[in-house]
């Protein structure tokens, strides 16, 4: 997506990585994103493109920025989100399908994506999510694992971190010229199933450090 700063109108490219809260900032910097929302029936769905696919379309003419997360709590955010939807929906209109992941505790949710889940982030086969997660639309919550390096690693772009966003909001008011005090918060989920469970274990952090190899070495994680 393209952002013109208001200062200079300069023009940049940002890379709206699933699972870092671009949905506040689309707000803020985009309001009118229509194009980059795709609709499933009733459901409603953020297109994302890395930052190559971009670059390329505008003629390699922009620097980009993104904000990245820590991969640990990324992957928890997703969790998150898959275990809600295999919950009984009460707000939006889905059916519920199941799926084979347990969601019982982090050690048997570990082990089973370590025996099921692909052994990177850029699953060849996204049905099989469906068949882990139990959801519909999987080539938008395959989105989710891809790793943040395939998304946003380049050169011309500048990342902020998802832990520091104070630092993101200075550099888009002194470089961009928005006004930050006006983000509002957007809850994609308001039902947390998992917050109950202690993610701290030696298991869990084995694979996502297996998964996420790229993000924590290249964005110092």
């Amino acid at each position: 997506m393209i952002i013109s700063s208001k200062i200079n109108d300069s023009k940049w490219i940002w890379v709206k990585i699933p699972k870092t809260g671009t949905r506040a900032y689309s707000k803020l910097l985009v309001p009118h994103e229509e194009d980059e929302i795709i609709q499933n029936g009733d459901r409603f769905f953020h297109f994302h493109k890395t930052f190559n696919e971009i670059y390329v379309q505008h003629q390699k003419q922009h620097s980009g920025f993104t904000v990245v997360r820590h991969p640990i709590t990324r992957f928890i955010s997703a969790l998150n989100h898959l275990a809600d939807l295999n919950s009984q929906c009460t707000e939006i209109d889905c059916v519920n399908h199941p799926g084979k992941m347990p969601w019982d505790t982090i050690d048997n949710m570990a082990n089973f994506l370590v025996e099921n889940f692909h052994k990177n982030c850029h699953p060849k086969n996204d049905k099989s999510l469906g068949d882990i997660f139990g959801v519909e639309f999987y080539n938008y919550y395959a989105s989710f694992f891809k790793t943040q390096t395939y998304w946003a690693y380049h050169p011309k772009m500048k990342w902020f971190r998802y832990e520091e966003l104070d630092v993101f909001n200075a550099w888009l008011e002194t470089e961009l010229g928005f006004d930050t005090t006006k983000i509002e918060r957007v809850g994609e989920i308001k039902k947390k199933h998992l917050t109950h469970l202690n993610f701290n274990t030696p298991v869990f952090r084995e694979l996502v450090e297996h998964l996420f190899y790229d993000d924590f070495q290249l964005f110092n994680y």
